[in-house]
């Protein structure tokens, strides 16, 4: 395919652990919590722009990306990238949490048109490090 029509990318990943699906997503679920569990993620700020929720995410790096929150139900929602610096376009993802064999699994996932050939591996590397966080704050 052409650079003008990159090829469409899904990237998803999950943690498993040996909690309850409300006690984990009390911590995990809203939507700036992200800063909390993310190690890449310094700080998360929620701002209202045109009658939509977004994140102001500060990363340790100092980079800055916007994401609007698109829909929220009962241990899930789904956001998009609106301003970033990784090398994507038309990202769309869900994060959620649901009941799961003795516990609950943390799910993530999604979907883009990457902009560059590493773009697909940069997302599943942020996926893993966000999940390993979640792991490490749950951990006894």
């Amino acid at each position: 395919m052409s650079e003008e029509h990159p090829h469409h990318s899904r990237v998803q990943a999950w943690v498993d652990l040996p909690r309850p699906a409300d006690e984990v997503w009390a911590v995990i679920g809203p939507f700036a919590a992200i800063a909390e569990w993310h190690p890449s993620v310094a700080s998360a700020e929620i701002v209202e722009i045109d009658g939509d929720i977004h994140r102001h995410l500060r990363l340790v790096d100092d980079e800055l990306i916007l994401e609007r929150l698109i829909a929220e139900e009962p241990r899930l929602y789904r956001y998009e990238m609106v301003e970033t610096p990784l090398p994507v376009e038309n990202y769309h993802a869900t994060f959620a949490c649901i009941p799961h064999e003795g516990g609950c699994r943390v799910f993530w996932t999604a979907v883009f048109d990457p902009l560059d050939p590493h773009a697909e591996e940069m997302i599943r590397t942020i996926q893993d490090l966000g999940l390993e966080g979640i792991r490490a704050s749950f951990a006894t």
